[in-house]
């Protein structure tokens, strides 16, 4: 596959368990027992790693308790947690984290973490550079809010902030190779950040479907590189049924899949290797391919998946969560949500378990998961003191791994997320290979795709031949804006 089609895989581990693992045969007990045996080991070596590498090296300072402000846009309550400081531990394993990373890193420094949380960030923001204000040590926003913000000039390259080292495993690699431009970064996520757990596209199966259907594990066909877009539909079509028997597919029968347009599309587009986003070349530089035939075979493909007789619930929207309560009442083997929803599955009481994307097919080397729209830090041109930036941030960063990363994970597996020891494995699998779309001519090249999608419009090649020279415009705009940010 051109690896210009994917972005980089943040964890070298996972690939290289992918490649071990895909020569396992889901019909065979043993193998698949060994190869998960393996998994276990590859994904506990690369956390020992992580915990192995060397700490940041940050001078001594003290700051004599002055503020260090968090200017935070998220107010998503559908998410784990959104606020990123906490007043005191409660027994919340996730608040209690944050707590205790936040107060070492105050200690570290003698600094005083202050949040503002308020959904007008983003314009908060700019009235602050255009005032010349430096209230603000660090912005929280959406990549979308962060572009906008590189284009008025208003951002702080990475680059240009003293001690962050963006290649350690305390940063997530995806968020830095997929938004840069040019090779220059001005918005990026780290460990500090729990919303990129939340906003992982991802489907969850009913366990118990899978049982009485006596169909093939999920989890076996995952970790023996087995789980396609064709065992997908196979699996789907075979629950499929008319439960009202009026001979129609209506809000009251049994389906496949429920999902909404934006999720489902993005979710099983990544997963067979063709992420709703521009691509880069080797200067880094996005540039626009979708209108090949790489491309529109799987828009097609998975166009037809949705567009399959009792295979996709159309009763799904966002309104109502994409069909969550089919799910939860047994009615649909797949749901396809952000990772943080899947706190509306609390109350379900049938056994369900959570899955990356599925492949193209099985000559597709590794999984890909689209990472969704979590809340980019940002710095402010207005920002008075890059090098106090500079450490706390590479300091918040690294604390995370022992604390933050360690109660995010346990939140999922406790019963939030996930209701299995097998889980893990998937998690580990999904978070080691998140791909993040560019929000770059976003809405040509990922909001209309997921509706056509969904509305089984398979006239692609005549949608990007209409709109490419718009698209064109849009990459030539941002690529100037770059070029001209002074280093």
């Amino acid at each position: 596959m051109n690896i210009k089609k994917i972005a980089h895989i943040s964890s070298a581990a996972v690939i290289l368990t992918a490649l071990l693992i895909s020569c396992g045969s889901a019909s065979d007990d043993t193998s698949v027992t060994k190869d998960t045996e393996k998994t276990t080991e590859l994904v506990t070596e690369a956390v020992t790693e992580e915990a192995k590498e060397p700490a940041p090296v940050l001078p001594e300072k003290d700051y004599g308790g002055d503020d260090f402000v968090l200017l935070n846009g998220n107010m998503s309550e559908w998410m784990m947690i959104y606020t990123v400081t906490a007043e005191e531990e409660t027994g919340d394993s996730l608040n209690d984290a944050i707590y205790q990373r936040n107060r070492a890193v105050e200690e570290q420094f003698h600094i005083h973490f202050v949040e503002e949380n308020n959904t007008n960030a983003h314009t908060m923001a700019k009235k602050a550079v255009t005032a010349g204000d430096s209230t603000y040590d660090i912005l929280l926003t959406t990549k979308g809010n962060a572009l906008d913000l590189v284009l008025q000039n208003s951002l702080v390259d990475y680059a240009n902030i003293p001690y962050i080292n963006t290649d350690a495993s305390w940063w997530v690699q995806g968020s830095m190779t997929s938004m840069s431009i040019g090779n220059r970064v001005f918005y990026g996520i780290s460990l500090f950040d729990t919303t990129h757990y939340d906003g992982v596209r991802v489907l969850y199966f009913n366990k118990s479907m899978i049982e009485s259907f006596d169909l093939e594990s999920p989890y076996d066909l995952v970790l023996s590189g087995q789980w396609t877009i064709d065992k997908m539909l196979e699996m789907g079509l075979a629950v499929a049924k008319d439960l009202d028997g009026d001979g129609k597919w209506g809000e009251f029968d049994q389906y496949g899949y429920t999902s909404w347009d934006s999720v489902g599309g993005q979710t099983i587009m990544t997963g067979v290797g063709a992420s709703l986003s521009l691509h880069k070349d080797d200067n880094d530089m996005l540039y626009f391919d979708m209108n090949t035939d790489y491309y529109i075979e799987r828009l097609t493909k998975v166009t037809e998946l949705f567009a399959q007789t009792g295979f996709q619930n159309t009763f799904a929207t966002s309104a109502n969560n994409g069909g969550v309560n089919y799910f939860k009442a047994g009615n649909a083997l797949f749901y396809n949500e952000t990772m943080g929803n899947a706190q509306k599955l609390r109350e379900m009481t049938l056994d369900f378990g959570i899955l990356p994307g599925p492949k193209y097919n099985t000559d597709q080397e590794s999984y890909y998961c689209c990472g969704g729209n979590p809340y980019f830090m940002c710095i402010l041109t207005t920002n008075d003191d890059l090098e106090k930036t500079g450490m706390v941030m590479e300091a918040l960063a690294y604390q995370s791994i022992d604390t933050v990363k360690v109660a995010a994970y346990d939140e999922m597996l406790e019963g939030k997320v996930s209701r299995d020891n097998d889980s893990e494995a998937m998690l580990d699998i999904i978070y080691s290979s998140l791909v993040y779309d560019h929000p770059v001519a976003y809405d040509f090249t990922n909001t209309q795709l997921t509706l056509k999608i969904f509305k089984n419009q398979n006239d692609f090649a005549s949608f990007f031949t209409k709109n490419e020279s718009k698209i064109e415009k849009q990459i030539a705009k941002y690529a100037e804006a770059y070029n001209n940010i002074e280093s």
